[in-house]
């Protein structure tokens, strides 16, 4: 079936993404972004995208215009794809997009946010696409009641995407497995001293909420104070990598710059 990513400008498609991010993330009422507001942001210089499959709408980006350290750039605050639709690769045709029209509107650099405990988004962002991350943020929206927020201070890791990078174009031509780790060497975790260190993420931070909800807050604590150290430290967040039985993951550190 036919895919396109392209601005949504009809109200009727407007009027759709409220509830694609109810199917999304299982948001309450009160947390979905209300439509209206994109209306006007799409109208201002702000960019809302839609993937179509056929004439059918099933996910969404939603940007603004932000400025942070000196420096304007398109900041991302939403990436939606229908429940039924995910794990089709249509989050990677909808980032795409929006790299291609954050360059024609004359921007370099889009960043956004999101959680390091989920392992998806940090394969997405930080493998996937090519972003890194260098600032973290402590409890951004307050504790949620609902669906993906549930249960947990809603800690962010700040992604920056370089879009013309050499790394961010190779990720956008190809797809590489995500690397496992030389059994041989030190796993250096939590280590801010060494030229490579590492920070374990759960595997699955959302079955573990239901089951330990108190081990699941011990994980976002742990975290935490790991991030912050490390940023602190001038590292960046670069990768992921795998243990060899895959049944540990990984967000690799450097010290250094992105792009």
């Amino acid at each position: 079936m036919k895919t396109k990513v392209r601005s949504i400008n009809r109200i009727q498609d407007f009027k759709m993404l409220p509830e694609i991010q109810r199917s999304a993330w299982g948001f309450s009422d009160l947390e979905l972004e209300p439509h209206a507001l994109m209306t006007q942001v799409q109208k201002y210089g702000g960019l809302v995208q839609g993937l179509y499959l056929e004439d059918a709408l099933v996910g969404f980006t939603y940007a603004v215009i932000g400025k942070w350290q000196g420096e304007y750039f398109i900041f991302s605050h939403m990436l939606a794809v229908r429940r039924e639709y995910q794990g089709r690769g249509f989050g990677f045709l909808l980032k795409k997009g929006q790299r291609i029209e954050s360059l024609k509107m004359g921007y370099d650099t889009i960043r956004w946010n999101f959680d390091p405990l989920e392992a998806l988004n940090a394969y997405f962002n930080l493998h996937r696409l090519g972003a890194f991350g260098d600032a973290y943020e402590v409890n951004a929206y307050g504790e949620g009641e609902s669906g993906l927020h549930m249960g947990l201070p809603t800690d962010r890791l700040v992604a920056t995407w370089p879009l013309r990078s050499p790394q961010v174009e190779a990720c956008m031509r190809r797809r590489e497995p995500p690397p496992i780790l030389d059994p041989g060497s030190p796993p250096h975790i939590g280590d801010f001293s060494s030229p490579h260190a590492l920070i374990e993420i759960p595997i699955d931070i959302r079955s573990l909420k239901q089951r330990d909800p108190i081990k699941a807050r011990y994980w976002r604590l742990r975290t935490r104070a790991q991030f912050r150290c490390a940023f602190k430290k001038k590292y960046i967040a670069n990768g992921i990598a795998f243990n060899r039985e895959r049944t540990r993951l990984f967000v690799k550190l450097r010290p250094g710059t992105g792009g």
